[in-house]
């Protein structure tokens, strides 16, 4: 049976604080709700891959605990037809590779606006707003357009083309590592996750730019590792989401 790649965003994170690499509470318990959900689908040497943020680490940790505790629960899941003596998978996120870490959001920006080098600055700044998410969002997204843009490459250390690149790779060393297993899960970034996207469905950098603005943290997106290559079996799942308001997030 042919592998799958379950490419996992990391949940909330801690928006607005100078560490932004560490999980908020909201994100730790999205991460929960997602593994209770996967559960079903994960089995007996199925591989884990981290990026090398700690956002991933904490998001792969609460994700497999929940897996395992859910399928090592004595009671029944009409959704998966598990019972009582269910052994629990036991996946281990015992492999790093940076290549599925998040472009440099904070140079990104500097380089459109330089004024909010400094994090209080930009803070200040965006405090003054009626809506400091949607005014981070306008702000990020023209940032993001002149990185893509190509005519500036030489002020970033990684240019767009450069980072496209070195997603897919780890995409195609996913697949690699599967090996005779199930699965693959993989707990990385939004930007990874839309440029293996962009690259599989061909489409254009601006498409690009707007699948990355609608991934849902803790969303869950798969890959099916095919003869011909990888597929794009799901985008940006997130039903387990939808038990009450305020667990899906962007930021």
């Amino acid at each position: 049976m042919a592998a799958t790649i379950h490419l996992i965003r990391h949940g909330q994170a801690a928006f607005g604080a100078a560490d932004y690499d560490r999980l908020s509470d909201l994100g730790r318990e999205q991460s929960r709700l997602l593994g209770i959900a996967l559960a079903p689908l994960a089995g007996e040497g199925d591989v884990a891959i981290c990026g090398g943020m700690r956002r991933h680490r904490q998001t792969a940790e609460e994700c497999l605990s929940a897996i395992a505790q859910s399928q090592a629960d004595p009671s029944p899941s009409p959704a998966s037809g598990r019972g009582a003596g269910v052994r629990a998978s036991k996946i281990a996120a015992d492999q790093t590779d940076p290549r599925w870490n998040e472009f440099d959001h904070t140079q990104i920006l500097a380089r459109h606006a330089p004024e909010y080098t400094d994090h209080d600055q930009l803070v200040a700044h965006l405090s003054a707003q009626p809506d400091p998410r949607r005014a981070f969002q306008t702000l990020f997204a023209a940032a993001m357009t002149r990185w893509c843009d190509g005519r500036y490459d030489s002020d970033y250390d990684e240019t767009w083309p450069a980072f496209q690149a070195r997603c897919v790779a780890a995409a195609h060393a996913a697949a690699i590592a599967a090996g005779d297993s199930g699965n693959v899960w993989v707990f990385t970034s939004g930007g990874p996750i839309a440029a293996v996207a962009q690259h599989l469905l061909q489409v254009s950098d601006a498409q690009a730019l707007r699948l990355s603005w609608t991934l849902v943290n803790a969303s869950h997106t798969q890959l099916h590792v095919a003869a011909s290559g990888l597929r794009l079996s799901t985008f940006n799942g997130h039903a387990h989401l939808y038990a009450r308001e305020g667990l899906i997030t962007y930021r």
